[in-house]
């Protein structure tokens, strides 16, 4: 669900601007745009003439202005509502898995422990005649033990730990300065289209990190919050 434009915000002016700021406004806008003129110009010039058409009518600003209210709270509770059903479908599946796996445990059982014991075997004594025990002595070897063999220490060592990679950024990452256009202000919005919700506002020749190109907006990283801005502020 989108919300409507933000004709305020075209034109660079407060959503309380008298009808001589927003002329102003326009007048500045369109004097720019005429010396600028390509496919990206004229969608955004058409756009600033909508919005300085419904703007300078008292009559047609205050439908607008209720309107446009009406939608942001219906924009807003439409994102909440997303949000809220994706982590209560991750809930369930967490929940769901940890019964499946509780339930694969009570029907295999727990394997019972098998006890050996060891087996000892009784030693005959050896009986021999009277006239053998005189000539001849017995006499009993005890088996030797096997030489338990040390632990090559070398073996034994604990194997190195991997050394870990550095993280390294992509190269389409760059830093640019942002310029902002005659009104002197460049928004940060949350999705590359003009009615979407605004962030933070930028200064002018203010360095930013580029994350994403598109047709025309840019997705930028400012002052650890990551958002929107016309292609013109960056390629001006």
């Amino acid at each position: 669900m989108l919300s409507m434009k933000d004709f305020y915000y075209i034109l660079g002016t407060a959503s309380n601007a008298s009808a001589t700021e927003i002329e102003s406004a326009y007048q500045k806008l369109a004097r720019k745009f005429m010396d600028e003129q390509d496919d990206f110009m004229d969608a955004h010039f058409r756009e600033i003439a909508e919005a300085y058409d419904i703007l300078r009518d008292d009559r047609r600003r205050r439908k607008y202005d209720t309107a446009f209210r009406r939608s942001q709270v219906r924009y807003l509770a439409a994102f909440r509502l997303k949000y809220l059903n994706i982590v209560l479908t991750l809930t369930f599946l967490v929940v769901t898995a940890l019964f499946a796996a509780y339930v694969i445990r009570s029907i295999q059982g727990r394997p019972k422990k098998i006890v050996t014991k060891p087996i000892v075997q009784p030693v005959a004594a050896a009986v021999l005649p009277a006239h053998v025990k005189k000539h001849h002595k017995i006499a009993t070897v005890a088996k030797p033990e096997a030489p338990v063999g040390k632990q090559d220490k070398k073996s034994a060592a604990t194997p190195p730990a991997p050394h870990a990679s550095p993280i390294t950024q992509p190269d389409s990452a760059r830093i640019v300065m942002l310029h902002a256009n005659v009104t002197g202000i460049i928004y940060l919005h949350a999705s590359p289209e003009y009615a979407s919700p605004l962030l933070v506002k930028i200064p002018d020749a203010t360095p930013v990190r580029i994350l994403q190109k598109a047709d025309a907006w840019y997705k930028v990283s400012y002052n650890g919050q990551e958002g929107y801005v016309i292609k013109g502020a960056v390629e001006k």
